[in-house]
């Protein structure tokens, strides 16, 4: 196997779209030519992202025939489920990968036709919530896991943020499921050695309406309006409660490479990425995130320690060699596949 197709465009904005950019990055170290073929016009965000000048070949956007004979690949994209049709006219095989922990309306009918010949997971916890429902629905179900590559250079670790304060944050998209009703109450119960400062960056006013007015010690923005950097080069730690069901959290890579500790539900993609008590925090309930943020505020060293662990225990298990092997072995899979995924 020498190139790959992708339907779909790298970006910073959104877990999709930034988690293809990673895996690219992989796909060249495994000498791989990568082609992009966007489902959309490229704005000023997606050439930003320079990927002509990182190696990869851009077609047309739409050019659906440039992917011929190859194997395609898509990340989380309605506009790839919408035009799969089309697509698989030229391609060697489909792949798509669902980020989520639910189906798509298109992604169960273009199962149904048999148009999609692998699904892609990045855990087992994903798959093991949706695979049922697509074996009801077309029992030709193909799947692969790959635990993906984070590129940790992005992120740069940092050991020397000030102690005058306890400084925290949470960051997600704005969205109701995200945020626990009782994020505030956790806020403001937790106790420090020093004041307590904190951002939330992902917040509107639907989002107040559901957890309440935050008090003036916590800045609380929209999402994209501030750099995530800027938040974790500031922020001890990521205190961070959902009612939604999360798969594999972008934000928490970040954190941890960028020696900010988690504190985290115990459940879903957390679990995935946090040993608890040894590289951030598990919490079962509200209670928990209180005891184990105030334990984090007070317990410096051991913030330090557990900080420091998590950044290598990520480059240890997330890195590059590990996901070269990853993505090899799912390559030499494709190639087993049936020539247009055939019967």
């Amino acid at each position: 196997m020498e190139e790959i197709c992708v339907i779909g465009y790298p970006s910073r904005l959104g877990g999709a779209d930034t988690e293809l950019d990673h895996q690219i990055r992989v796909w060249q170290a495994l000498g791989l030519k990568v082609h992009l073929i966007h489902t959309g016009p490229l704005d000023d965000n997606l050439r930003a992202m320079r990927m002509e000048e990182r190696g990869c070949v851009v077609h047309t956007p739409g050019d659906w025939g440039a992917c011929k004979g190859m194997h395609v690949i898509s990340y989380c994209n309605g506009e790839f489920l919408k035009h799969l049709e089309a697509i698989k006219l030229y391609a060697r095989t489909t792949t798509f990968v669902n980020c989520m922990t639910w189906l798509f309306d298109l992604e169960k009918e273009m199962h149904r036709r048999g148009l999609i010949d692998c699904f892609l997971y990045q855990t087992d916890h994903a798959r093991e919530k949706v695979e049922g429902e697509l074996k009801s629905i077309n029992e030709k179900f193909r799947w692969f896991k790959v635990r993906p590559y984070f590129h940790l250079d992005e992120f740069p670790y940092r050991d020397d943020r000030p102690e005058d304060k306890f400084r925290f944050a949470r960051i997600s998209r704005e969205d109701l499921g995200k945020y626990h009703s009782a994020q505030l109450w956790v806020y403001e119960t937790m106790v420090a050695p020093v004041l307590k400062e904190g951002v939330m960056l992902g917040v509107n006013d639907q989002i107040r309406g559901k957890i309440g007015q935050e008090p003036n010690w916590i800045k609380a923005y929209p999402a994209g309006s501030l750099s995530v950097h800027e938040v974790y080069r500031h922020a001890h730690c990521i205190i961070q409660m959902t009612e939604t069901y999360e798969n594999l959290p972008r934000v928490g890579f970040e954190a941890m490479a960028s020696g900010c500790l988690l504190i985290v539900d115990d459940r879903g993609g957390w679990r995935e990425l946090v040993q608890h008590g040894q590289t951030g925090f598990l919490c079962k309930d509200q209670r928990e995130f209180v005891y184990y943020a105030s334990r984090t505020a007070f317990e410096r060293e051991e913030r330090r320690l557990m900080a420091a662990s998590a950044r290598q225990w990520l480059e240890a298990n997330w890195g590059m060699e590990q996901a070269k092997q990853e993505w090899a072995r799912f390559f030499e899979h494709l190639e087993t596949l049936p020539v247009g995924g055939k019967p």
